[in-house]
């Protein structure tokens, strides 16, 4: 009786850690390659971000309008670069859903999009964190959509050091 009981209490907790675990997102290749016209390195000030306590719940009330005023363009990448860079970006799994910030903060991408809207992705570098933010704004900062967040932090340094100058870690680092 003992042994039934601690096997279901294993298949208990093997269940409820496995249950949240946010699925995978990709972004959609062919729709960048058609509606993106600008990809940016961005540093965006926002002192006022909230770290969510908890990621599991839908976050998606709390999230935060993009301030285009606190947004400093670092770098514009080139056009010729677009293909590689979306391919890059579009072969990285995000945590789907994952809610860890209610905005971005710090050196962001940002993702123009044709009609107009902007994506910004970014990565928690400073504290080592896979948490971070990518969501979708129109063009005057309201949230559209929240896609997660990238689920290795190695995956947002490799992408900004493969297309921009700036450099978020030490050289003995990389």
């Amino acid at each position: 009786m003992k042994r039934l009981f601690i096997v279901v209490v294993l298949c208990t907790i093997c269940l409820s850690l496995t249950a949240c675990d946010p699925s995978p997102y990709r972004y959609d290749r062919e729709e960048l390659r058609n509606d993106v016209v600008g990809i940016e390195l961005i540093s965006y000030d926002n002192p006022q971000q909230k770290r969510f306590k908890s990621w599991v719940p839908n976050h998606y009330s709390k999230l935060r309008s993009f301030d285009l005023s606190n947004m400093k363009i670092l770098e514009t990448l080139d056009s010729e670069q677009f293909d590689g860079f979306i391919t890059q970006l579009t072969d990285t799994t995000l945590l789907y859903r994952y809610y860890a910030f209610d905005s971005p903060n710090g050196i962001c991408i940002r993702l123009l999009y044709s009609n107009g809207d902007f994506e910004v992705i970014t990565c928690d570098y400073e504290n080592n964190s896979f948490q971070g933010y990518a969501g979708r704004y129109n063009s005057s900062g309201e949230v559209l959509d929240f896609a997660g967040t990238f689920d290795d932090i190695v995956v947002f340094y490799r992408l900004v050091e493969n297309y921009f100058e700036t450099q978020l870690r030490p050289a003995d680092k990389r």
